[in-house]
Order: C-alpha cells, then structure tokens, then sequence
C-alpha cells in the first residue's frame, strides 16, 4: 500500500510539471534613483575656514643662510635646490616669513669677528622660487660685509620683490616696517636686532640693523598696528644652541604684544625655544634653523610655524617639524612625518611648559587659540588637518 501511494505521488507531479499551462515570472522593476536634476550633490563638504573667520596664514621659518657649504649643491641642482621639499608648505601660505642671515653681495669689507657669511647675489632668486615673501634682516651677520653688502642685499630684495625690514642705510629706514597685503589685510612686520657686534646697529647717520632701544620700539609697533590689521614683531635674541629664552626675551615679546603686536617671532639660538600664548597672541621664541649652511651636529630639528590669525588673535598654529641635520638632508630641510616629527614636537612641548599655566601644543603639533572654546565640540581639529596640507 505505501509503493502504491509513492507511485501514485510521483505520477501526479510528472504531469503537472509537462502541463501545457504557461507559467509566468514576476521580476522586479529596474530600481528607480532618486537624483535632483543638474546637481552633483555632496554631503561631506571640506571646510573652508575663511567662510567662518577672517584670517591670514603666515608660515615662518628661522634661520637661512645658503652660502658656503650649500654653494656646491646651488651650482649643481639650481637656485631652489635648498627649499624644494618645504616649498609647498611656505607657498600656501598667505605670507611666508624668515630670517635672512647673511647679505647678498660679492663685494663689500669683510668685518673681522669669527664668522662671517654672504651669499652671491645670483642666488637671490632661491627665496622666491621658495615662496618668500618677506624677510627680516636685523641680525648679527647682515654687515659682515660692511655697509656695502647691506646696500647691495637692499637693491636685491627689491629687484626680486621680496619685502624687507630690520635695517637700512640709516636708522629711520632700519626701522620701517615691511607692509604686505593679502587677502584685504596689510600686514605690517618690524625686524629688530639685540646681537652684537654693536658696530652693526644703525644710528641716525649709520647703516645697520635696528635695535629696539624701548621708547622708539613701542612707538614703531603702535603706529604699524594702526596702519596695519595685524603686525608681527622680529626679534634675533638669546643665547646660542640654548632651548630656553632668557628673561629679558620674555620681556621685549610682552612688551611687543602690549604695544599692538599680533605675533612675535624669534631667531638666533639656532635650535628650537618654547612656544607661549600671552594674551591670545602667540610668541615662539626661537624658530631655529632653517637653511643654514653648517654641518653642526647640535642644530637638527627645526620646525616651520604655520599660524593663522584672527583679529581676535590667534585662530591656531600648526607646528611642521623639520629635519635640518645637514649630514642627512645636503642643506635641503626635510618635513619630517611619523615618529621622527613626534619626537620634535615632544621636545617643543617640553621647551613650552614653563612658558605657559597649561599645555598649548597637542599631539599633532596644533596650537589652539584660548578663546576658542568650542573647539571640542566640533571636529576642527579633524578637519583643519585638510586645510594644512
């Protein structure tokens, strides 16, 4: 009986499956996309932080000084030989500043002290292939050629078009400041000078550089701030390959800012100094070497500052570490990444802890503005690393 009720089971699904009845198939219609006409929609939009704040981007550097050693690399490579792996850094910037440590000349009496540098004027060029746009020239070395050096450095720069403060034929040009104008903005920088040898300060019938005898400072710095948005002060101060400034440096930076000064920037000691943020002004008082023509082994990690500013203050600062170890690099300063620029920035937060009530550089080498105080509850920080780039 169970054969008989299998058989009879198969059968019926045998015939049914052979029917002349048609069968059909339901698909499903082709998906319809919804699309507003004519537009590509995106609803992950960079930002772009001039929509929400005024500002201007200045990327500084310190100490640059392509002669001697760096000739040999020049004549083979080019004029921009020193700065192709940061010029992209400096040129997206809206001002690129440094501090240019040695004339340009050929000719011109050679001071007698230790070191003395210069640079063919030929190779002047390198600072606008670099994206130069300012330079300071109060430092110790711009008369090692005597005042003829300085003359032929001043009718360079203004040949190439880079702007340039910090001395002149006498003291009333050595204290002009350099104005630039970007964005709508005139920016206004004071170069100032408190090295020896004090044979190269300008007096009022002497060229050289300026020095910021305190009167004639606060005055220069209060007319710049109103005929300028913003005004960045200077200064060659401290002591050599010392990480940390002294007290008088301390003083001229509040002094700077007290006056209308909106970011103070320092050179000489050939190695990085701290960062501080005195009343929502940033002052970094040794930038360090930049391109600089010297082997030594003391002076290797630099950093390019790029800080933005509001008419608030400091909007932030990015800190871009840089390799300047000269035996590794051939005199071409190398952005550094991973590691490497780790350990930089942990040296430049421990060289600014005692500068500041609180720790002001994080991780990632970003200096936040004080007044900025929503800036965790919105992912800047994630952000603006686009806009750094």
């Amino acid at each position: 009986m169970r054969r008989f009720f299998v058989f009879f089971l198969t059968t019926i699904l045998f015939f049914s499956c052979h029917s002349n009845k048609q069968v059909s198939r339901v698909t499903d219609p082709k998906p319809f996309v919804f699309q507003y006409p004519g537009e590509n929609i995106s609803y992950r939009l960079p930002l772009d932080t001039s929509v929400i704040f005024d500002f201007v981007s200045i990327a500084a550097v310190g100490d640059v000084m392509y002669g001697n050693h760096t000739i040999s690399y020049i004549k083979k490579h080019g004029t921009g030989y020193p700065f192709v792996p940061t010029g992209a850094i400096l040129q997206n910037a809206d001002v690129a500043f440094a501090n240019l440590e040695a004339p340009f000349t050929d000719t011109g009496t050679k001071f007698d002290k230790r070191f003395t540098f210069k640079v063919p004027p030929k190779y002047a060029t390198g600072l606008t292939e670099a994206g130069f746009d300012v330079v300071t020239l109060a430092n110790n070395h711009m008369l090692d050629y005597g005042i003829e050096g300085l003359a032929n450095t001043l009718k360079m720069l203004d040949s190439i078009g880079v702007a340039h403060c910090g001395a002149g034929l006498d003291l009333k040009q050595a204290r002009e400041p350099a104005i630039i104008e970007r964005n709508g903005f005139r920016i206004a920088v004071l170069g100032y000078s408190l090295t020896f040898p004090q044979e190269f300060w300008a007096t009022n019938s002497t060229g050289g550089t300026c020095y910021p005898h305190y009167d004639y400072m606060q005055k220069s710095i209060q007319q710049s701030d109103s005929l300028a948005d913003f005004t960045i002060v200077t200064f060659h101060w401290g002591s050599e390959l010392k990480n940390y400034p002294k007290k008088y440096q301390k003083d001229y930076a509040h002094l700077a800012i007290d006056n209308g000064a909106d970011l103070v920037l320092g050179h000489h000691p050939h190695v990085l100094q701290g960062l501080e943020i005195y009343k929502n002004r940033l002052i970094a008082y040794s930038l360090g070497n930049f391109s600089f023509a010297s082997y030594s082994a003391k002076a290797t990690e630099s950093i390019i500052l790029k800080a933005h500013l509001s008419k608030a203050g400091l909007l932030y600062a990015k800190v871009i570490p840089v390799s300047v170890n000269n035996s590794e690099v051939a005199f071409q300063p190398k952005p550094l990444t991973g590691a490497a620029a780790d350990i930089v920035i942990a040296h430049l937060k421990i060289f600014s802890k005692p500068l500041n009530s609180k720790s002001i550089i994080d991780k990632d080498g970003y200096v936040w503005g004080d007044w900025v105080v929503f800036k965790n509850k919105y992912p800047f920080s994630e952000a603006l690393h686009h806009v750094d780039k």
